[in-house]
């Protein structure tokens, strides 16, 4: 039992360090970002998670992800929500990225900014208005 475990986290961590070695060249792209949340999120560092939210996100999405986790709220949960496993496109328009992510069946397209001494960023207040805009155009 205790072997399955260790080989679970021996495959994260093989992930991640795959990760860091195919993306270290170019950290600040928002591929790159949202990879490291991913990573974070995987592993269990929701600090690390939180880190690619804007400051004035990052206590909004704290709050959730305690919330949703209080009254077993999975399909309410940051994580649940944004963690996909795939970016399969990015267009970057000025300071705004929008990332076409995938997890099996399931797709999402995600919205990043461009902060300044930050670099890219999901800005939760963005991210509902841009997701309201894309279920009217549905």
């Amino acid at each position: 039992m205790n072997g399955g475990r260790s080989a679970r986290s021996l495959g994260r961590w093989v992930t991640a360090g795959l990760m860091l070695l195919l993306f270290g060249c170019d950290k600040s792209g928002p591929e790159n970002v949202y990879y490291g949340m991913v990573t974070a999120a995987e592993m269990g560092d929701y600090d690390g998670f939180l880190k690619g939210f804007t400051k004035q996100s990052q206590q909004l999405i704290q709050s959730q992800m305690s919330l949703s986790e209080a009254y077993g709220l999975r399909t309410e949960n940051p994580v649940s929500m944004l963690v996909f496993s795939t970016v399969d496109e990015v267009q970057i328009e000025g300071e705004q990225a929008i990332l076409a992510v995938s997890r099996g069946a399931a797709r999402k397209r995600i919205v990043m900014v461009n902060v300044p001494d930050e670099g890219w960023r999901i800005d939760v207040k963005k991210l509902g208005d841009f997701w309201a805009e894309e279920s009217k155009k549905r």
